[in-house]
């Protein structure tokens, strides 16, 4: 949860003002209008929450590293958007951050608000199916939105999130994210992002969404290779070094608030092209299961309301409203030979 003691803070900003250099207990003491001894506390209580702050008897502290944490001290200082994520609400560990949103939202938390763990226990995904969330691995977040929405098109939200992962991804390390449609992130053809959106509605229209997000961030090869459904990859095995968790997160949520802001503003068919341009399944030939019945066809495109248009094999256009992706066959759009981004 975000801190409530503003001195808190106020050390944490002083430290990080020093670019690794000392600052001074005394005048710190002096600034604040604290005690050495009060000091100190908040000092042990930034090292508890993972911050590498050395200490020396005539110089005063120093702030050493930072902690690759989703904590509120590291996201709300560098955060870029109006009103997504103001209301933030971090925890260590917890069963399920769409569970904790649905909670908040029936508690009126406001448009906007975030919820963010370090590990899920009870992770989920599409269909209640499990969601590998690891301590310190993942990133792990879920967004209630309160914007009422015509039902018949609520469930665009999920294609504007899976477009503002892919073009966070892609605009913070150059690898080729293309979305699986309609809710999963694929680099170089394996899975390393899904998105799952729950909808609370009257009759007419939506009176809140949550949608929560699981990126594959620093997980390794050998982790990942348990039997998924699809094949699972991460941000790091693609890129070949780990991130700073913090930095995607950031990125996203940017993002997000623009592309959402878009929707909202001038309607989903001004996201089309660049849903296009991001797809993974576009022009390719897929396997697609829509409850106990599998087709396989073409991709020719989507329609403006998001579904997708499959030519079968038998050469009859099926729109598909609702689906699960088993298999795209080809290349990701997009994407060369060995996997570079085309420009």
């Amino acid at each position: 949860m975000v801190a409530q003691d503003p001195t808190h803070w106020q050390i944490l900003q002083l430290l990080k003002d020093q670019k690794g250099g000392y600052l001074s207990g005394s005048f710190v003491a002096t600034g604040l209008g604290l005690t050495r001894t009060a000091i100190w506390k908040h000092i042990q209580n930034l090292r508890q929450m993972g911050y590498d702050i050395e200490s020396h008897p005539k110089e005063g502290y120093r702030l050493l590293d930072v902690p690759d944490l989703l904590i509120p001290e590291e996201i709300l200082p560098n955060l870029e958007t109006q009103w997504l994520g103001r209301s933030y609400h971090h925890f260590s560990r917890v069963a399920s951050t769409n569970d904790h949103a649905l909670l908040l939202a029936a508690r009126d938390a406001p448009h906007g608000t975030v919820v963010v763990a370090e590990e899920q226990t009870h992770g989920r995904g599409r269909l209640k199916r499990e969601w590998l969330s690891a301590s310190q691995k993942g990133i792990y977040f879920s967004m209630l939105l309160r914007t009422p929405l015509p039902i018949r098109i609520a469930s665009q939200t999920t294609l504007v999130a899976a477009l503002a992962l892919a073009k966070a991804i892609r605009t913070r390390y150059r690898l080729p994210s293309a979305i699986k449609w309609p809710n999963d992130i694929l680099i170089r053809n394996r899975k390393v992002a899904g998105i799952l959106t729950e909808i609370q509605s009257d009759l007419d229209f939506t009176r809140f969404q949550v949608i929560g997000v699981g990126i594959n961030a620093n997980y390794t090869a050998a982790e990942l290779g348990g039997p998924f459904r699809y094949p699972a990859s991460s941000i790091a095995v693609e890129l070949g070094r780990s991130i700073r968790r913090q930095e995607l997160l950031l990125e996203y949520l940017h993002e997000f608030e623009r592309e959402y802001s878009r929707f909202i503003r001038e309607g989903f068919e001004t996201l089309l092209t660049e849903l296009e341009r991001y797809s993974a399944v576009l022009g390719k030939t897929i396997r697609i299961l829509r409850g106990e019945e599998e087709l396989e066809g073409k991709v020719l495109g989507f329609t403006p309301e998001g579904a997708l248009r499959l030519l079968t094999e038998d050469h009859v256009e099926k729109i598909i409203w609702v689906g699960d992706v088993t298999q795209v066959l080809g290349s990701v759009p997009g994407e060369s030979a060995d996997g570079a981004l085309e420009s």
